[in-house]
């Protein structure tokens, strides 16, 4: 059996429809189909002539045609490119390169009773906390998140919106075009479900609480019963 290759270090993850050359995706982690089980394994459709095989003693669970899974990428002893569902063991072990409040690419695993595990930049564990999520993610999702956390034990805590008083100031403004827009009012107030929040404003409640604080503090915007308003001089 091969010894398979584990990352270096995060790369830049890639598109496998963008890809020509097989050989680029080799040392990356994907999510792909089973189009087929044979005695010695399963082959996955990954857009190339010759479907990825996965050996048996490579999958986490059996597989199944028909299903999806997220497997890691690597040549065999005989050159050959094959795939593993192992994914702990295909981690690599570098020093984590990543830093609070980084902007990474995640790619959404299995949920956990805490939230969700995510491959970082294709090279580490993180983890989306449930209190913190406020949109549907899916198993082999790719999207865009933030570093919240690096822990002092090298594991990385995750967030969907972009962490700190940066992101306030964004959505601060966010918020103003979105009251001029709609004649200078809103019906929002702290009773919104945060779902709601969330499709409008594609962020957190908490996070929103915060933006409408800070523009309060620089009267920008009045609290009322029914919502939130601009004041005097900033509709126009």
């Amino acid at each position: 059996m091969a010894e398979i290759k584990k990352p270096e270090k995060s790369k830049i993850v890639k598109e496998p429809d963008l890809v020509e050359d097989p050989a680029e995706l080799v040392g990356m982690f994907d999510f792909f189909k089973v189009v087929s089980i044979t005695d010695f394994g399963a082959f996955l459709d990954w857009g190339f002539a010759k479907d990825l095989f996965v050996p048996w003693v490579e999958q986490q669970r059996r597989m199944k045609e028909g299903e999806s899974y997220i497997v890691y990428i690597y040549c065999d002893e005989a050159g050959r490119f094959a795939a593993s569902a192992r994914l702990d063991k295909c981690m690599g072990n570098a020093a984590v390169d990543v830093h609070d409040g980084d902007t990474v690419d995640l790619l959404i695993c299995d949920p956990t009773p805490l939230g969700y595990k995510a491959i970082v930049n294709n090279a580490y564990w993180g983890l989306l906390y449930k209190p913190e999520i406020f949109q549907p993610l899916t198993y082999g999702q790719r999207i865009q998140g933030f570093v919240k956390k690096v822990r002092e034990d090298g594991k990385i805590d995750l967030c969907l919106q972009k962490p700190g008083y940066a992101a306030v100031d964004a959505l601060s403004d966010k918020i103003v075009a979105f009251l001029k827009k709609s004649g200078g009012s809103m019906e929002l107030t702290d009773k919104t479900p945060p779902e709601e929040i969330y499709r409008l404003f594609g962020v957190s409640k908490k996070k929103f609480k915060m933006a409408i604080g800070l523009l309060y503090k620089e009267r920008q915007i009045a609290i009322e019963h029914g919502g939130i308003s601009l004041t005097m001089g900033k509709s126009g």
